[in-house]
């Protein structure tokens, strides 16, 4: 998986209607699916090590967790990218609202 690949689809900006609320929601509900699924995998891997205690973890469970660790490390540096940018445009918004002099093209 690549940087915006996952099970979940990447961002879904198309999905939106456009507006601020919209896409804060759509981002919402992918975080709190992101959160269940790393939820999920936290606790297998404590399930993993706990009934390894006394055998070897095998070469391709620990390549498989850590690709998901990548990958979880990935989805999140994405979704902190998002949060940013609705940030800036919430600003830019509020700004427009405050001083509609300031909208592009208004020079």
């Amino acid at each position: 998986m690549t940087n915006g690949d996952n099970m979940f689809g990447a961002f879904h900006e198309d999905q939106s209607d456009g507006s601020l609320m919209g896409d804060l929601i759509n981002l919402c509900d992918e975080l709190s699916e992101f959160n269940d699924y790393c939820a999920f995998l936290c606790d297998a891997y404590a399930s993993i090590v706990f009934r390894s205690q006394d055998e070897e973890i095998g070469i391709s469970t620990v390549r498989g967790v850590a690709h998901t660790c990548t990958w979880m490390k990935l989805r999140m540096e994405e979704i902190n990218t998002h949060l940013r940018k609705f940030q800036e445009r919430s600003l830019a918004e509020t700004k427009e609202r405050q001083d509609p002099s300031c909208i592009k093209g208004d020079g």
